[in-house]
């Protein structure tokens, strides 16, 4: 495990998926992150795809591919290239491993830093190939709530800002497969303000529109603590926690791509919505940041 740290906040990272296990208040000795047993995982990096694959491959150039449900990234070992007391980048490059699943030559990069109490995280993808790649890219943190204890699930709110006139909602139909539709997002009040409630995620995940989104606020009256995500330049917010459950727990997952719309062949990447294309030797970059309070 890598951890960094400031006067704020104290992060564990695992070279494994290059994941955060732990976000901790250095004052208070609480955890933001999810830790609990109903889902292993805590803030898995996606890449190059997201969600679950028809029949589980993809075709590119014409050719047919398996693909694991949000990718490989998470799975494999990160190098840990530089280190600071505050900060730690890491690297996955391309193996025959990798090319088993997704035939480019790429380098991807986390880059994540403390500023006061923000955890600021950079994704960093290059082709080192010849030809055009595609690739899906997200982020998929699950938050502790309540955070700290205070209060119940049913008592936080999310809240999108800065003030969007209209938040859409991708279609899912079967989940976790869009169905190509979009519609408005009635879940919210007229300040955008979702009211959190297990019931809502039972059909499972929620995917938004998030071109006109920068931020999404988790609080509630029952503490002083809150988690904000600058997410401005990522085009799409899923939140998603257990079906049918009532696990203490919901991820707000930043997306560059988008899973399959669902069918009965797999998805030709170079036709699949929100998928990027980086060209030969280029690099392309996404991040956001995290305040904590």
């Amino acid at each position: 495990m890598i951890t960094i740290k400031n006067n704020n906040l104290e992060v564990e990272i695992d070279q494994l998926g290059a994941q955060v296990t732990h976000v901790v208040d250095v004052k208070s000795n609480f955890d933001y992150i999810w830790n609990g047993k109903a889902w292993k995982r805590h803030a898995p990096i996606l890449f190059p795809s997201i969600g679950r694959s028809n029949d589980d491959h993809y075709v590119v150039d014409g050719q047919t591919y398996p693909m694991p449900q949000h990718g490989f990234a998470r799975d494999l070992q990160w190098e840990n290239v530089r280190k600071a007391d505050d900060q730690v980048l890491l690297e996955l490059k391309a193996s025959p491993k990798t090319k088993e699943y997704y035939p480019f030559d790429f380098t991807l990069q986390v880059d994540y830093k403390l500023v006061g109490n923000q955890l600021l995280t950079k994704y960093s993808v290059t082709n080192n190939d010849k030809t055009s790649m595609p690739y899906a890219l997200g982020s998929h943190p699950g938050f502790n709530i309540p955070i700290d204890d205070d209060g119940v699930f049913e008592d936080y709110t999310l809240t999108f800002g800065p003030h969007p006139k209209q938040i859409e909602q991708l279609g899912i139909n079967p989940a976790p497969f869009r169905d190509g539709t979009k519609a408005p997002f009635t879940a919210v009040d007229q300040n955008n303000a979702l009211k959190l409630d297990h019931r809502t995620f039972d059909d499972g995940l929620i995917i938004l529109d998030a071109k006109k989104i920068e931020t999404v606020t988790l609080s509630s009256d029952q503490t002083a603590h809150e988690i904000k995500l600058n997410v401005k330049h990522f085009p799409y917010i899923t939140l998603w926690t257990m079906e049918n459950a009532t696990e203490p727990y919901l991820c707000i997952e930043p997306f560059a791509g988008l899973p399959d719309q669902a069918s009965d062949h797999p998805t030709d990447w170079a036709n699949k919505k929100g998928n990027n294309f980086a060209e030969p030797g280029e690099t392309q970059s996404f991040e956001y940041g995290i305040e904590f309070s």
